[in-house]
């Protein structure tokens, strides 16, 4: 039998960014190809646009101003936030894009997808609608509202206006998400290139002068697998959010005007309690029992005499803003799961896998399903994976164990993590936990220490199997090998 050509894969990962890019080259003798996955960078860290833009100039010049395929994963900012900080750069006529693959979540036409996108921008308003108001809050000196609000605009990106859908966010200059993932489809189709929408179980070949298989393994249809994050069995407690996000649809309804008035910035609605203007007389109290009343005027005269000038840790005003932390993990940990994951294989049936965000539903769900004629199932696919981006920086909640990173057995294993440890501890009140430990100790020890970062040197003579090389100035790491 002839022996498969040789291909070589080059995969150069952007680096501290705490954010996805990844820029493949395939070559198989004269014919080669490129593909982009992703391009963002965390919102709101220092020197973002510039470093996106040196990004993008960098991409542009490698591929020669035409991408074979671009692979979107999905609307997160620190993954797609660099089109538009270098928008000058992407959308510019001069630069092509033949091929755009995005999940099957940013189909307009899809039923569901329409539906779960729905949900998503109403999540996404009722986020907007607790900044608003919180910053009001606070501007008024109501206590603890900035440790609430912490960080949460993090989690969604810039945000567009209620009803809007302007190309810009009127409030900051700055491209949505929503906006991004549409200027993308349409410069595709403008540049006469093909939009996909890949479904769970396809396996395709990647387009241009050489190609690799692409296995499609997420995200999932079901949506027990699309919403899941707290599995049944205690095995992966650690890989989860903790929060079962109950509390969070009040914030919604508090945006419906389910507060009855319209005026949500107090601990109750109205029909349990008093607002300072009834405490004090400015406003009549809505009662007209007598008794009722004459109960209602001894309450609000002890509401004035001590609650209002209690200490300020004591005084609960902005604690209906703590259900805005919950929602915005809920809907981060939703459009994680709607994450585009990508198994791509070499003719020696050597696997490089990019699992973008995905959380625990989306990678349970690669088991759902056979992959090919042959019927491969996801653990056959995954005991070849040569190359790893791990998902989600390293988070706690993006790696499955048993199912998932135990499955990759190969001897020559290598893990990419972009990271950025420092900037993610800066995140929030608490910081985010990224690279998880046990998870890079386990990572450093599956690969023999072959772990490239978005954020640390690489020690080279780790690599047996492939060569690493880093960009003088330290724009990317890139690990190149015949696979």
């Amino acid at each position: 039998m002839a022996k498969p050509p040789k291909t070589r894969v080059t995969v150069r990962m952007y680096r501290n960014l705490l954010g996805d890019c990844f820029l493949v080259r395939i070559a198989a003798k004269e014919a080669v190809s490129h593909i982009l996955i992703d391009c963002g960078i965390l919102q709101n860290v220092e020197g973002d646009k510039a470093l996106m833009q040196a990004v993008a100039a960098d991409v542009a010049k490698t591929v020669k101003n035409r991408l074979d395929l671009l692979v979107v994963t999905h609307e997160h900012h620190d993954h797609i936030s660099g089109f538009a900080h270098a928008r000058d750069v992407f959308f510019d006529p001069a630069f092509k894009i033949d091929n755009l693959w995005m999940a099957w979540t940013e189909n307009e036409e899809d039923p569901q997808a329409k539906a779960l996108n729905a949900r998503f921008d109403r999540t996404k308003q009722a986020l907007a609608f607790a900044l608003d108001r919180g910053q009001a809050l606070a501007a008024a000196g109501t206590p603890g509202v900035h440790d609430v609000l912490s960080g949460l605009e993090n989690f969604i990106g810039p945000l567009a206006a209620a009803g809007s859908d302007l190309a810009l966010d009127p409030a900051g200059g700055r491209m949505t998400g929503k906006v991004v993932m549409r200027r993308l489809k349409e410069k595709t189709r403008q540049d006469g290139g093909t939009v996909s929408f890949l479904e769970p179980g396809q396996v395709l070949t990647t387009p241009g002068a050489a190609g690799l298989t692409a296995y499609v393994l997420g995200p999932p249809r079901k949506e027990a697998r699309l919403f899941q994050d707290l599995p049944s069995d205690g095995d992966h407690g650690k890989e989860t959010y903790l929060d079962r996000f109950g509390a969070a649809d009040q914030l919604l309804s508090a945006q419906d005007g389910a507060w009855e008035d319209g005026v949500p910035e107090r601990p109750f609605a109205p029909r349990h309690g008093f607002t300072p203007d009834q405490v004090n007389g400015a406003e009549p109290l809505p009662i007209k029992d007598a008794e009722a009343l004459k109960e209602a005027h001894i309450q609000t005269a002890w509401l004035r005499d001590n609650y209002y000038r209690a200490p300020d840790w004591r005084r609960i005003d902005g604690e209906w803003l703590g259900v805005a932390g919950a929602l915005a993990m809920k809907l981060d940990s939703d459009t994680n799961n709607t994450s585009l994951v990508l198994a791509l294989e070499a003719p020696n049936g050597e696997v490089l896998l990019f699992a973008a965000d995905a959380q625990v539903g989306n990678w349970l769900s690669w088991h759902d399903q056979s992959y090919g004629p042959e019927q491969r199932p996801a653990a056959d696919i995954l005991r070849q994976v040569v190359l790893y981006k791990v998902g989600h920086h390293a988070s706690h909640n993006a790696t499955l164990r048993d199912q998932g990173l135990e499955l990759m057995s190969d001897a020559d294993l290598t893990a990419m993590i972009p990271v950025v440890e420092t900037i993610a501890r800066a995140q929030g009140s608490k910081g985010w936990n990224m690279p998880y430990p046990p998870l890079l100790e386990r990572l450093i020890t599956l690969t023999a220490g072959r772990v490239l970062r978005g954020d640390a040197p690489t020690d080279e003579s780790k690599f047996k199997h492939g060569r690493v090389r880093t960009h003088p100035d330290g724009l990317y790491v890139e690990y190149d090998a015949v696979i």
